[in-house]
């Protein structure tokens, strides 16, 4: 196993130069050799621009072949690569901007207005791809000796259910081991075509189609993660792809817009959050694709289960990969209890946020706070988040299940469940909804029930509109903004 980035990109380039890695949309192909070459470039013009190992340097950029060309620069580098997703608002970004303290900032120059103005001096901002990869190429070069496995690689930034996003510092070592562990466990074949759809602002974006390509020979097509999905099947079929890693939402689209077409597309990798086993199914028997369901944090670095091309469709997250191990610490009367993981995948730290680190990384152990089990095959069945459930007559009510559910049901967009006060029961299930504004509630109730036992059944559902709001909050990311929605709620009359 290699043990640092630029390792990895070097025993391929040395194996194998003239192979096409970088396969764009919008321009000529990319072979290792080229991609390698604007790695020792970019080491140079980083020197040129006096920014030391293991500064720190923020991008802002949609997938492209500029910010995968960007990815590997920083890292292998030794300089740290903090990628900015370009959808965040101002406030979101003034706040990564003030905690982080950028050396120095690469932006496109449709979202580079988004940085503070106090940062201006350290500002590159970019009007044309092209021309700036070619500046870099018609540098020279500066040869990268030695990177240490212990150096910081990146910072990314997650955001939770308060909203605040949490700087997550991973080394190369961490992501080195997660990205052996995804290959040795899903025995990725050779010479495979990837599309780049989630972004490589997340690490979602990072591992199975940036890196794995780059270890099994294989080619990577970056494309706008904002578009894409309008255009997945053309895109599949016009660079031949074969892998994809995609998110519950993707799949969810994909199924309920569904059209005939002849793909070369073998599988893909879904993760971000829970997929129902029956649209799994029905998703790859009627694109004749595999899907398959993983579970993975920012913090172990990107996926740390996840089923197989021999063993999916489980309604699972499948098994561990080799390199981490998971735990259940079982909550009092429940089979479920809070997932927590061992592993050198491990992220180092919460940048300059020890109270959290401390809360979260005990030991060797880090605690993720979703709920979850095993069944007997030992595949990870996630439940949902600690802070999520709450109690009715007794009984654990986890929101997810019944999200997941009610997700399903036709005219229903997205929902989220909580539990308000009552003095018999403590609390009650409430049901919140984006869609159509006229579905019956009592059929509603009748299609969960199917599913649900009568203590899990909303005992009262409201379209988002009746509060007076026009939609879910919710972060940059898409997760929904759980704290903040609740405490909206706390104010609303209804809730009183």
């Amino acid at each position: 196993m290699e043990t640092n980035i630029y390792k990895l990109l070097y025993k391929q380039f040395k194996q194998k130069p003239n192979h096409r890695y970088l396969n764009p949309l919008d321009q000529g192909e990319f072979s290792l050799e080229k991609l390698h070459d604007f790695v020792l470039k970019f080491n140079f013009y980083l020197d040129e621009k006096k920014i030391k190992k293991q500064d720190k340097i923020f991008v802002i950029f949609e997938n492209s072949t500029l910010l995968t060309c960007l990815f590997y620069g920083i890292t292998c580098s030794q300089r740290i690569f903090v990628p900015i997703n370009p959808s965040s608002g101002n406030e979101e970004i003034n706040y990564i901007c003030k905690k982080i303290k950028p050396d120095l900032i690469i932006g496109d120059s449709e979202f580079i207005f988004k940085i503070p103005k106090k940062f201006n001096n350290k500002i590159i901002k970019i009007d044309d791809d092209k021309s700036f990869l070619e500046k870099i190429l018609s540098k020279k070069s500066k040869y990268i000796k030695y990177v240490n496995k212990n150096n910081v690689a990146e910072i990314l930034f997650t955001s939770g259910s308060t909203g605040k996003p949490k700087a997550i510092i991973l080394t190369h070592e961490s992501i080195m081991h997660n990205l052996y562990g995804i290959y040795k466990k899903i025995k990725f074949k050779h010479n495979k075509n990837f599309l780049a759809i989630t972004p490589i602002y997340h690490n979602n974006g990072q591992f199975i189609p940036t890196l794995i390509p780059l270890l099994t020979f294989g080619k990577t097509t970056p494309s706008n993660s904002l578009t894409s999905i309008l255009n997945f099947w053309s895109l599949i079929k016009k660079k031949n792809i074969n892998y994809s890693s995609v998110m519950v939402t993707h799949i969810n689209y994909l199924y309920y817009n569904k059209k005939k077409i002849k793909h070369s597309l073998e599988a893909l990798f879904c993760g971000g959050a829970k997929l129902d086993v029956n649209i799994q199914k029905k998703f790859g028997k009627y694109f004749n694709v595999k899907v398959l369901a993983n579970y993975g944090l920012t913090e172990v670095s990107s996926i740390a289960s996840t089923e197989t091309f021999k063993n999916f469709n489980t309604g699972t997250s499948g098994s561990s990969l080799y390199n981490n191990k998971i735990f259940i610490k079982k909550i009092k009367n429940s089979k479920f209890g809070e997932i927590y993981i061992e592993g050198k995948n491990l992220f180092r730290e919460y940048f300059k946020d020890k109270k959290t680190t401390k809360q979260k990384k005990i030991g060797k152990f880090f605690y993720t706070g979703d709920i979850g089990t095993k069944d007997k095959s030992g595949n990870l069945i996630v439940k949902d988040r600690v802070d999520s459930m709450f109690i009715v007559s007794g009984e654990n009510i986890y929101p997810n299940e019944i999200e997941n559910l009610a997700n399903n049901y036709n005219g229903i967009k997205n929902s989220f469940v909580t539990g308000i006060f009552d003095k018999i029961t403590s609390k009650k299930v409430v049901l919140i909804y984006e869609g159509k504004k006229n579905i019956s509630h009592d059929l509603i109730i009748n299609f969960l029930s199917k599913k649900l036992s009568n203590f899990k059944l909303p005992k009262k559902i409201w379209h988002i509109s009746d509060l007076n709001l026009e939609e879910i909050p919710k972060a940059p990311n898409g997760k929904i903004l759980r704290k903040k929605f609740n405490q909206i709620l706390f104010l609303n009359k209804r809730f009183s």
